[in-house]
């Protein structure tokens, strides 16, 4: 069941209130200017050298232009997996998160509507400004990558076919799409009267929250919700019931070969955010072992992702590849459990649905 409530992961381990209530605010501000911004800046910078990139190995498909696009693509997914988990204010604004990438897609829809938008040469997908108003599956950067790479990871954009000059115009319209949401995101962020204010006016009351405590729980949810979707959407379906039903190419983005750092990016952001909250003086000293077991844990399903062998749709039935993804589902569960019960528990903090809840 999928209602999992942050609450009732808390509530066995919520302490007693404290007679004055602690103004989080600078924690929040720390988060927004030593990561937020940051990360989202990051991810508008190498999402705006795709359309270039596009445009290279359209024009010559020779191995410079290949691996430029490559580079460039594989950058953005990265710089994207650092922001993906911040649900609230710009990225889910107009539906922005999906748009840029269709996650999960057990069923194949993003693949099926692109054969569509090929066979029918659907002119709307060779402009941004109407390609933004199609469906958010063949939008973003799973669609990019359904267009641009083959099932053996290789570039296919550029490469000399019927359908050469229609996939390159829509390949452009995607990136430039994407550059201009990551733009939006970032510029969002940047605004002294957008979401930052929301959170960091909450100590005096909002619209959205009464206490700078429950703007925290709103930050504390998405890194909960971010370590749920990366065990149970990112690792656990390729895992299958068993090292016989297991599909590599269930893993995110594993037709362009960049599933690990995908997932890497994901566990980076996620201990960075934590970390620039800095929240250690407002921890009590005998719970301050837990940032030490976050370090240690993130650390160690960072290392084991770096033991990997790109691309996992070629390597993942070699060795103990399995295994190892096995582990790292292991330490995902660990790691929600320490900052959703522990963490949370320590800095008496509760919430509400997470974003998987739907409801």
């Amino acid at each position: 069941m999928r209602c999992l409530l942050f609450a009732a992961l808390v509530s066995g381990a919520v302490i007693a209130q404290p007679a004055f209530a602690t103004d989080y605010e600078p924690k929040l501000d720390n988060l927004i200017e030593t990561y937020i911004q940051p990360a989202t800046g990051a991810f508008a910078e190498t999402s705006a050298n795709l359309p270039d990139a596009v445009r290279a190995v359209c024009a010559n498909a020779d191995e410079a232009s290949v691996e430029g696009f490559r580079a460039a693509f594989s950058d953005t997914v990265r710089d994207f997996s650092h922001v993906h988990f911040l649900r609230f204010g710009p990225l889910i604004d107009n539906d922005r998160l999906s748009r840029l990438a269709f996650l999960p897609d057990p069923r194949g829809i993003t693949q099926r509507q692109i054969r569509k938008l090929l066979a029918s040469e659907d002119k709307d997908a060779l402009s941004a400004a109407t390609l933004k108003d199609k469906s958010v599956a063949v939008q973003g950067l799973t669609a990019l990558e359904l267009l641009a790479f083959d099932k053996d990871s290789a570039v296919r954009l550029g490469q000399a076919d019927d359908v050469k000059d229609f996939s390159c115009g829509y390949a452009l319209a995607i990136s430039e799409n994407l550059a201009a949401m990551a733009s939006e995101i970032a510029a969002g962020w940047q605004d002294p009267d957008g979401y930052s204010e929301v959170l960091l006016t909450a100590e005096g009351g909002n619209e959205r929250f009464h206490t700078s405590k429950e703007a925290l729980e709103s930050v504390f949810n998405a890194l909960v919700t971010g370590l749920i979707i990366a065990r149970d959407q990112d690792v656990l379906p390729a895992l299958g019931t068993g090292k016989d039903k297991a599909r590599a190419t269930r893993f995110p983005f594993s037709r362009s070969g960049n599933s690990v750092v995908y997932l890497n990016g994901e566990l980076l952001g996620i201990q960075k955010a934590i970390a620039s909250l800095d929240l250690k003086d407002l921890t009590p000293d005998d719970f301050t072992w837990i940032y030490d077991t976050l370090d240690f844990e993130f650390g160690n399903a960072v290392s084991l992702l770096g033991t990997l062998d790109p691309p996992l749709r070629q390597s993942f039935e070699e060795g103990d590849a399995y295994d190892k993804m096995v582990v790292l589902a292991i330490t995902l569960k660990s790691l929600r459990d320490t900052i959703a019960l522990e963490l949370a528990g320590a800095l008496e903090l509760a919430g509400g649905f997470n974003a998987l809840d739907g409801d």
